[in-house]
Parts: C-alpha cells; sequence; structure tokens
C-alpha cells in the first residue's frame, strides 16, 4: 500500500509561508481597490458585514475543524474510530451550514438592518448565506488536507481561492457595484472548495468517500462538543461587541471614522497574521504533548520571549511607515488614520502575546479556562472602547482596545501563573 509522504518542517513551513504572503498581499490590493472605489465610507458600511463574513466561517464549521485536523492525525493508523469520527463530523458541519443557510434566507432583511441600518442589502445576505455552505465544506476538507500533513495541497488550495476568488470580485464589482463586491468577498473564501476537492481525490489509495457520510454517535457528539462550545463562545463575543461598537461610532461619528478605524484594523490583521500563522503550527502540537507543569511553564516563557520582541519590532516598522502605508493601503481619504495608530499597535503587541495562552488552553481543552477569558476580553474591549468613543470618538476607540489587551494580557497571565505556578 502507499503512504502518504510525510513532509519535511521546511518545506511545510515555505508552502505556509507562501500561502500566507499571497493572501495578505491579494488581500491589501482588494481592500485599495474598493477603498479607492467607495471611500472610507463606503469600507466603513462594508465593516460589520466583513465582521459577519468571518462569523461565518467559523461557525459553519461548526467550531469543530481543529478536532477534525487533529483526530485526522491521530487516527491514521485506526481507519475504524476515524471513520466513525469524520461522519460524525459530516453531519453536524452539513447540520449546522443548512441551518445558518436557513436562518440567512429566512431572516435576511432585519439581518440587513443590523448590519447596514437599511434592509437594502436583503439579497447580499441571503447570497452569503448560500455561499457559506460552500465555505463550510471547503473549511472541512482543508482540515482533513491538514490532519494528512499535506501542507502543499492546503497552501495551493489556498492561493487558488485567493487568486481566482479575487477575480471574481472585480467581475461582481464591475457589474453590480457595491452589493457585488460584498459578494465577491464572500466568494474568495467559498472557492476554496474546489482545489481542496481536487486533492482530496488525488488521496484515492488512502481515502473512502463514504467515510463522510453523515452519522450520529453521542460519544463521539460529546468528545467535539468542546470545541463547539468554545467556538461558540467566541463567535457570539468579540465579532458581536464589534459590531456593536462600529454602530455606536457610526451613531456619534458617521461612516467615514468606522472606516478608518476599519482601515486601520485591517492593518493589524495582516502583519499579527504572520505571527499567528506560526502559533498554529509551533505552538498548538508542542502544548498539546506537554503535560509536566514545569515543561509548560519553560515553554510560554520562552514563546513570550520570542513573540514580545518580533511583535515590537513589527509594530514600530508600521508605526513609522503608517504615512507611506496609508498612500498604497488606501487613499487620501485616509489620510486621518495616521494620528490612530499608537494604541492600535500598543493593542496589537499584547494581544499577539495574550494568544500564548489561548493556544495553551485549545491545546489542554481547556474549556472553562477560555471561556472565561473570552468573556472578560469581551467585556473590557465593550466597555473601555464604548466610553473612549462617547468622549473622543474613533481616538477613543483605538485608546480603549490599546488599555483592554494591555489588561487582557496581565488576566491571562494571571490565570497561567494560577494553573502553572507550581511545580506540584
Amino acid at each position: 500500500m502507499s503512504t502518504i509522504t510525510k513532509p519535511t518542517l521546511t518545506s511545510t513551513t515555505l508552502w505556509t509561508s507562501t500561502a500566507v504572503a499571497i493572501k495578505l498581499i491579494i488581500g491589501l490590493v482588494v481592500i485599495k481597490i474598493f477603498a479607492l472605489n467607495f471611500g472610507s465610507a463606503g469600507l466603513g458600511q462594508a465593516a460589520n458585514y466583513m465582521t459577519l463574513l468571518t462569523v461565518l466561517g467559523v461557525l459553519s464549521g461548526a467550531g469543530i475543524l481543529n478536532a477534525v485536523t487533529k483526530f485526522v492525525a491521530e487516527y491514521e493508523q485506526d481507519p475504524q474510530r476515524l471513520q466513525a469520527i469524520l461522519g460524525v463530523s459530516s453531519l453536524w458541519i452539513m447540520s449546522v451550514s443548512a441551518i445558518l443557510a436557513l436562518i440567512g434566507l429566512l431572516f435576511a432583511q432585519p439581518i440587513s438592518l443590523f448590519l447596514f441600518q437599511t434592509a437594502d442589502y436583503s439579497l447580499t445576505i441571503q447570497l452569503l448565506a448560500l455561499l457559506q455552505c460552500l465555505m463550510a465544506l471547503g473549511n472541512y476538507f482543508i482540515a482533513i488536507l491538514k490532519g494528512q500533513r499535506q501542507a502543499k495541497a492546503c497552501a495551493m488550495s489556498s492561493i487558488f481561492s485567493n487568486l481566482v476568488g479575487s477575480i471574481c470580485l472585480l467581475l461582481c464589482l464591475w457589474f453590480a457595484g457595491y452589493q457585488g463586491a460584498l459578494i465577491g468577498f464572500a466568494c474568495i473564501p467559498a472557492l476554496i472548495v474546489v482545489p481542496s476537492l481536487i486533492a482530496l481525490f488525488k488521496q484515492h489509495w488512502y481515502w473512502h468517500w463514504q467515510w463522510l457520510k453523515p452519522k450520529f454517535d453521542f460519544s463521539i457528539s460529546a468528545l467535539l462538543s468542546h470545541y463547539m462550545l468554545m467556538t461558540l463562545v467566541t463567535a457570539c463575543t468579540m465579532p458581536v461587541v464589534s459590531i456593536l461598537l462600529r454602530n455606536q461610532l457610526i451613531d456619534s461619528q458617521g461612516l467615514s471614522a468606522v472606516g478608518l478605524w476599519q482601515g486601520l484594523s485591517r492593518i493589524s490583521d495582516a502583519y499579527l497574521q504572520l505571527l499567528t500563522t506560526a502559533f498554529s503550527v509551533y505552538l498548538l502540537p508542542t502544548f498539546a504533548k506537554l503535560s509536566e507543569k514545569s515543561a509548560i511553564q519553560k515553554e510560554a516563557k520562552k514563546a513570550l520571549g520570542f513573540i514580545f520582541p518580533l511583535a515590537l519590532a513589527l509594530a514600530l516598522l508600521v508605526f513609522f511607515s503608517r504615512d507611506y502605508l496609508i498612500i498604497v493601503l488606501f487613499s487620501p481619504d485616509f489620510t486621518p488614520m495616521s494620528d490612530l495608530f499608537g494604541w492600535q499597535l500598543v493593542g496589537d503587541l499584547f494581544k499577539v502575546a495574550s494568544y500564548v495562552f489561548g493556544y495553551l488552553w485549545l491545546a489542554k481543552a481547556a474549556t472553562g479556562r477560555y471561556i472565561c477569558a473570552e468573556i472578560v476580553q469581551g467585556v473590557l474591549l465593550f466597555g473601555l472602547s464604548s466610553y473612549g468613543i462617547a468622549q473622543q470618538g474613533v481616538a477613543g476607540a483605538t485608546l480603549g482596545y490599546g488599555l483592554c489587551y494591555m489588561i487582557y494580557f496581565g488576566f491571562c497571565w494571571a490565570l497561567f501563573k494560577l494553573d502553572y505556578g507550581s511545580k506540584k
């Protein structure tokens, strides 16, 4: 029988880095085109929609995609167990995506009112509801490929969806204007279903498609429920907080201010993604293998010692090149953004450092700790940023963001010391 070729760390890193770099470049180019066509007000109006797109990408996978990757790798030599897990996973993913599609189709008008303060975008919401079904399947296939350690297949799938998806976005923009561009944003993650499906077909020696036949098993569902719960809390805290804060900012300063904040967030997301990709490759499996408290504490401190100076260097680079970045990535409408970088980058620094603890809790399936941290993060961000917006508008929003993640990092550190501070 053939065997799956095990990629080296070098090849995995190369393919992953290439895919992330292309995704970032395409994403920034697309935002540039969007900003040139619709300005800061247009980007501000689209901010809540993009948050919904992110949430659907998470929820449509039923919150178990990380679990799928873990179990595909773990039970590679136990086909019977793996088939049972994949069958249950298929049931949950297909059921959740179908429910989300039904909600989107039936409640498009109230969702449009919540996101855009008008019902004019109902058709866009309905099309998004259908496209998220393709996102669910594509992300499911990618999770399986990750478990098989098919780094090249995952990277090529990402590159394909971003390249072809961006072309679809431009065509939608050309033919349908603003709403067409919004639909195009959803096409980018949805199109990953095509190359990921082809990649799975190529695993014909190993792959049996009947393994994906949905079926129910109570014990496996209970096993997956921890991941579902953590994902549900994540999807119901920070995205909702972000939407509420943007709506508050719209009421006080208008769409242009939201566009500035959204543009700033896109820059943060871009350079932080370079760091968090390395986390998912290294930290998650490393923490999963460690059991001794002293070893976990040592690894966490090592990760913090690595990430703090690297994140600080990137933040300083962004800060001192901010005026150039605004011109290159956006349009002259975004020039006032230059004054907002300070507290935003401070928040980014402590936010990415706190991810170390998040990956630890994920690796240990510490559901209570993870949920507690998510709720505290949401409360801090909403409270501090809401007060900041009321006092200083968009500048207050970035101040609240920076203070939130300084406090949040301290909270996560305290929980970590509580759990792993003693060697006993």
